[in-house]
């Protein structure tokens, strides 16, 4: 019989110990008389330093915590008598970490008599993580929904614009031409065709932003694509009080991609941190390798003003602008998200509002080119 009972402690001692789960037993007093090892894989102390020692066991479970909890078990407000019902908790581990948990507890009792508790609890980090990832792919593929829509709308609305825009370049300069006398008139024509070649410009934004399909694909340098780029802008008279630091892996892999394209995307990142420095401060150009060596990392990090927490959602949606009326479309980014996108790469934004924005471009050593739905005539 003795040794039945042995059997059975040691086969119920091997389920409580190899549980996924935390497991704690304690007495009454509050002094830990089992401390699994799932409990010692979630909370990172080991049983010998809790098991007996009541001070170690309060670093992640307090004396007020411990005391609510067991309310709750006397009371049935929270699930049948001395017991409590999954709830939703968190605990701090030995780094100092927040760890979220699904606790439920039970007290124990013998011949009537309270003589301790069991609480269990369930890691939630992994579950927290998935649910956060399935979120953002969630919110992309609704980002991406609304840009293949806006874009087939913006390629008929550019398009039906476009034709009678010529023409009223066309006239404006036969008038100018036929008014060569007439110096007042000249001068209204003049307005005209800046104001429709305006316009002309807006609507070429439009059908770049409704052109999602990758060109000529081929095998390339990121690094001497952002250097053009950067050669090509620091030219400008914008860029004299800007110092722009270039800190790229010489051993950074190519990739297959369209090369003219993301030269239109880093450019725009360029011009954008520019205009968020108002002219003067410091743009930082990192590039290196993914960790797992499938693809690349892209940083532009500004010194700007840095983007409004009400408005860093909206950035990358098309007509979207938080510059001043007749400064910008608000297609910039628009296009910039959609020429990663269809390279099969991310594109994020980290920014501390007066303290500057990092951009951040993730990219495949070969572009997935991401038209399926997404193409526009």
């Amino acid at each position: 019989m003795e040794r039945e009972l042995q059997k059975t402690n040691a086969f119920f001692t091997n389920i409580i110990q190899n549980s996924v789960d935390g497991i704690v037993v304690v007495d009454t007093k509050g002094v830990p008389l089992i401390f699994n090892q799932g409990a010692e894989r979630i909370l990172g102390y080991t049983a010998q330093e809790m098991i007996g020692n009541a001070e170690n066991f309060r670093r992640f479970y307090p004396v007020e915590l411990a005391a609510e909890m067991m309310r709750r078990m006397r009371s049935d407000e929270y699930g049948p008598p001395d017991k409590l019902t999954t709830t939703r908790m968190t605990f701090i581990n030995k780094n100092g970490e927040e760890v979220p948990v699904n606790f439920s507890a039970t007290i124990i009792r013998e011949r009537g008599q309270e003589v301790g508790s069991v609480g269990i609890f369930s890691d939630l980090r992994e579950i927290l993580k998935v649910h956060q990832e399935l979120e953002a792919a969630q919110a992309q593929l609704v980002h991406s929904d609304k840009i293949a829509s806006l874009g087939r709308m913006s390629a008929g609305v550019a398009h039906e614009i476009n034709n009678p825009l010529a023409g009223i370049l066309i006239y404006a300069e036969l008038l100018k031409r036929d008014l060569a006398d007439d110096a007042a008139h000249r001068e209204n024509l003049e307005v005209i065709i800046n104001q429709t070649m305006r316009c002309q410009q807006i609507v070429n934004r439009l059908l770049d932003f409704s052109r999602q399909s990758l060109g000529d694909q081929k095998l390339f340098d990121v690094n001497e694509i952002i250097r053009r780029c950067v050669d090509l802008i620091s030219h400008q008279a914008f860029f004299h009080n800007i110092k722009v630091v270039q800190e790229l892996d010489p051993f950074l892999p190519q990739i297959v991609g369209d090369p003219g394209q993301l030269q239109q995307v880093f450019t725009n990142l360029l011009l954008n941190a520019a205009d968020a420095m108002s002219g003067q401060g410091q743009i930082t150009i990192i590039s290196r390798p993914t960790p797992q060596g499938d693809g690349i990392i892209l940083t532009f990090t500004d010194t700007g003003c840095g983007i409004a927490p009400e408005i860093r959602d909206k950035i990358f949606e098309p007509f979207f602008t938080a510059k001043a009326p007749g400064k910008g479309t608000g297609l910039g980014l628009s296009i910039v998200y959609g020429v990663i996108q269809r390279h099969g790469g991310t594109i994020s934004a980290d920014s501390l509002q007066g303290a500057g924005t990092t951009f951040t471009v993730r990219l495949p050593l070969e572009a997935r080119d991401q038209k399926a739905g997404l193409e526009f005539d």
